[in-house]
């Protein structure tokens, strides 16, 4: 899956937890609490959605260091790779 592929299926997922969001204004470098107005519960249905679309794990201890849409892509590729190498 090319990076561009991935934002766009991102972008699908935000735009069913955060609505209200204009999803054509995000970018890999959007703050996803700040900038996409996403609250802890709000956060937490994002990564289950994210887990579940690209059949990942990323370790809850983790998600408190995904701040960027670009964190959460890096986190997405090396849940992959983990998965692969299993």
């Amino acid at each position: 899956m090319t990076d561009q592929e991935m934002m766009d299926e991102l972008l699908k997922i935000i735009h069913i937890c955060l609505p209200e969001t204009e999803t054509e204004s995000v970018t890999p470098e959007t703050v996803i609490n700040r900038d996409l107005g996403a609250d802890s519960m709000s956060f937490v249905m994002l990564m289950t959605k994210i887990e579940a679309r690209f059949n990942i794990r990323v370790p809850e201890d983790n998600w408190k260091n995904l701040a960027t849409v670009q964190d959460v892509m890096d986190a997405i590729r090396k849940a992959q790779k983990e998965a692969a190498n299993a």
